[in-house]
């Protein structure tokens, strides 16, 4: 599962000093990456490495890991890439060599989705520019302040015996069996939330719900807090097909290709086919991470 393993060195706070040349710049557009290139091996630039690579303004300090500097680029349109360099999807975070590249290609894209979609103010419509001292974004004209957005949502192992329920997506770009999951609604607890995505997709009842741990997840600028639950009744499912193609009750011997190990879902679903799944996630998994 990919979690930072020194997160008491982690900084989110916005250095309003330039980039220099050793700092890594990510340069991110839409859902593409610019990355360096040396054959198979893919890894994240430097400042000094795409010094004149044109952007439309200085790129934004995104975070500090150690003595390591990230900045952020975000560029207009799309570039041609320089020799050496080559656009990926976001989601090559996955293939990374570096696993600490793998983080901070996530983290980055998290903030730069924030950026590219607070362009304006929601309020007046006025320009939006970097707080000096904090991590927002302030409006030119009315002074509103907004900060990075992140969005609750659950995830959870359904077990039924020795049957674990795993379902696919309708649509996007992620088809593999996983875990239930949703958003959590307004004026919904984390227990709510679960409940209903799980009845609502999957039309199941479950109880002993319990909570196993949590996982930030800059795809969808979410905080994915996982969970695990016993069937409560009956085991037929019923699909909502607007959100999902596929579900089905798998035991351990027969789990289908599934959620990647960067993921939450795929700590889980190991936890139960390893018959793990009643030792919830603690710091000792965060620094095997």
């Amino acid at each position: 599962m990919l979690l930072n393993p020194a997160h008491d060195q982690f900084h989110l706070n916005y250095d309003p000093n330039p980039c220099a040349p050793e700092d890594l710049l990510l340069i991110i557009m839409g859902d593409a990456v610019l990355l360096k290139t040396a054959g198979e091996c893919k890894a994240l630039p430097s400042c000094g490495e795409l010094v004149a690579f044109p952007l439309p303004s200085a790129p934004l300090h995104a975070f500090t890991q150690g003595a390591q500097r990230v900045f952020l680029g975000l560029p207009a349109e799309r570039s041609p890439a320089p020799e050496g360099f080559a656009w990926e999807p976001v989601r090559i975070f996955r293939e990374l060599d570096s696993q600490q590249d793998a983080l901070f290609l996530i983290l980055a894209y998290h903030l730069a989705t924030w950026y590219t979609r607070h362009r304006y103010c929601g309020a007046c419509s006025g320009a939006m520019h970097p707080a000096a001292e904090e991590r927002a974004l302030v409006c030119d004209h009315c002074g509103l302040s907004v900060y990075p957005q992140i969005s609750p949502a659950v995830i959870v192992a359904i077990v039924d015996g020795d049957r674990l329920l795993l379902a696919r997506n309708a649509t996007g770009a992620f088809r593999h069996y996983s875990l239930i999951a949703g958003y959590v609604e307004v004026g919904e607890s984390l227990e709510q939330a679960a409940r209903r995505e799980i009845l609502e997709e999957v039309g199941l009842k479950v109880k002993h719900l319990r909570y196993m741990g949590s996982q930030p997840w800059g795809l969808s600028q979410s905080l994915m807090v996982g969970f695990c639950a016993a069937l409560d009744g009956d085991a037929t499912i019923t699909l909502q097909a607007s959100e999902l193609a596929d579900a089905q009750w798998f035991d351990a011997q027969s789990l289908p290709e599934h959620a990647g190990p960067a993921s939450i879902a795929y700590e889980l679903i190991e936890r139960f086919r390893t018959g793990r799944l009643d030792t919830p996630l603690d710091d000792t998994q965060e620094e095997r991470a």
